[in-house]
């Protein structure tokens, strides 16, 4: 989907130079050029993130979890004597 946005920036782009019409229409393309690049990289980087991000295995088990929760647990304690 990233690059049908992408591909658009790129259309826009090359309207604003191949087509004779005025300025006003020139700033409008250009300026739809930009919004869809900016738009299309995020989606991109997004993608990109959420495919690397979601994991389905767990960092920790639950039991680690409530390891380290007592560990900073008795730091904390530790601290405030």
């Amino acid at each position: 989907m990233a690059w049908l946005i992408l591909l658009a920036a790129l259309a826009c782009l090359v309207l604003s130079f191949v087509l004779p019409v005025g300025t006003g229409v020139v700033l409008l393309l250009l300026v739809a050029a930009l919004a869809l690049l900016l738009l299309g990289t995020t989606r991109l980087l997004r993608d990109r993130a959420d495919a690397v991000g979601r994991s389905t295995a767990r960092m920790l088990d639950d039991v680690e979890v409530q390891r380290v929760r007592e560990a900073v647990e008795a730091r904390r304690q530790a601290s405030e004597q």
